[in-house]
């Protein structure tokens, strides 16, 4: 058994298949660059048994094969990859943990000459450092101190924007209940947020693609970055009437779809036209909007 152990071709293909994490981290972090991870809900614990059981039979492969070129390639590579998983979903523990304790054990852990270990160990701690100072510093400058919550039943009762919508639940559930919200052809969904600043605070309108996300057994990768502002002036506490119709061009006879919305009693309906949604934002995620 020893010596199958030592044998270098056996380490070779054991260190190969050990690539197959680095691999998936690295494709979780780009789907995540492109998308908003949302675990399907009961699902994030047992998510996180088998995440962290992967991560630790896969640790200990890439240690045992640590001399291997393969692993030696991705000791070094795991830091940066751990670093993008973090800056694209900050705050999302699950995600981000097991990966990261896979990195910094594997990158020490490695028969990586120490010269190259202390150089980009040093860039790497820079990295971090001043890329998760920069990450704060961008999101506080170029987001505000505007919050914004998405109306609709999953609203925290024990939250400060539920009291300003609890006697209008009812119409709240009727205006974001699916088959209102999501446009007659299937492409757009629209939704209502709460927005609470230094002024009086806004109640806005977004549509967003409807069919673009992707559900897997434990999360949802939700499409960003990809939204039109139908209306910014809402008035805080009132939900609008909203709902999709279908008009047609009086020069071109074309039909297309359109929001129809009033945002109080008193006002009277108005109208905004869906027909090209706007190119996707990839920075989102720094607080670009």
């Amino acid at each position: 058994m020893k010596a199958i152990l030592e044998n270098k071709w056996v380490k070779w293909c054991v260190s190969l298949f050990s690539c197959a994490y680095f691999t998936v981290i690295t494709l979780l972090a780009y789907a995540t660059f492109l998308y908003k991870l949302e675990f399907v809900e009961g699902r994030a614990g047992s998510f996180l048994v088998l995440y962290s059981i992967a991560s630790v039979v896969f640790l200990v492969l890439m240690i045992y094969t640590r001399d291997m070129i393969p692993t030696r390639v991705v000791s070094v590579l795991m830091m940066p990859v751990a670093f993008c998983l973090i800056l694209f979903n900050m705050y999302n523990w699950v995600i981000i943990v097991p990966p990261f304790i896979v990195a910094l054990v594997i990158f020490f852990a490695a028969d990586t000459r120490a010269n190259i270990k202390v150089v980009l160990g040093t860039i790497y701690l820079l990295v971090y450092v001043l890329g998760i100072v920069a990450y704060f510093v961008l999101n506080m400058l170029l987001s505000g101190s505007a919050v914004e919550t998405e109306l609709n039943l999953d609203l925290d009762p024990q939250g400060e924007v539920y009291p300003l919508y609890s006697g209008q639940m009812k119409k709240l559930a009727e205006v974001t209940a699916d088959d209102n919200a999501i446009s007659p052809d299937g492409e757009y969904r629209f939704y209502i947020t709460d927005v609470k600043d230094s002024d009086k605070g806004a109640v806005k309108i977004y549509v967003v693609p409807a069919n673009q996300d992707i559900e897997l057994n434990y999360f949802t990768l939700k499409q960003q970055g990809i939204r039109k502002t139908v209306t910014k002036n809402g008035t805080r506490g009132v939900v609008p009437s909203v709902g999709w119709i279908v008009e047609q061009d009086e020069v071109t006879g074309e039909y297309y779809l359109a929001i129809l919305y009033q945002l109080t009693d008193e006002e009277l309906p108005k109208t905004v036209k869906v027909r090209n949604l706007p190119k996707k934002n990839y920075f989102g995620f720094i607080g670009l909007q």
